[in-house]
């Protein structure tokens, strides 16, 4: 009997334990940073997306539920956000702004690079900076 109960015992702190840790891992999502993103086009076609990637000069393509996205510029503060429409404005390039959510180590390189974008009205500079963040982010995305 006593054999019994120890067994029965056993496998409920087993059972519960099981659960909890499943119930654990099923609740526990990675922290995730909304960004704006500044989205030049949606494409079915990588051809037809690296077109248009090629008419902004260090525009990224992201690949994202069976399409490809064109993403023009990146920013997290409205005070990057505000330089970088300018500066695609400046371009003549059109664009969609959109949310996106990155991951913690993402968001702290858009932080760097925003410090430097703040602090600069030079358009050349602002490209530079742009295309070198898109650049940096698209690598922690692969």
């Amino acid at each position: 009997m006593k054999k019994k109960l120890l067994i029965m015992l056993f496998a409920l702190l087993l059972g519960g334990s099981m659960a909890l840790i499943t119930l654990y891992k099923l609740n526990f999502k990675a922290k995730t940073y909304p960004v704006a993103i500044y989205q030049l086009g949606v494409y079915k076609s990588y051809d037809n997306a690296l077109k248009k990637a090629q008419t902004a000069k260090g525009a990224i393509i992201i690949s994202h539920d069976d399409n490809y996205q064109v993403i023009g510029a990146i920013a997290s503060s409205k005070e990057s956000q505000n330089k970088l429409a300018n500066l695609l404005k400046n371009e003549q390039l059109d664009y969609y702004l959109k949310e996106l959510d990155l991951n913690e180590e993402s968001k702290e390189t858009i932080d760097e690079y925003e410090l430097l974008i703040n602090k600069t009205d030079d358009l050349e500079v602002l490209k530079k900076l742009n295309e070198e963040l898109l650049k940096s982010i698209l690598e922690r995305m692969k």
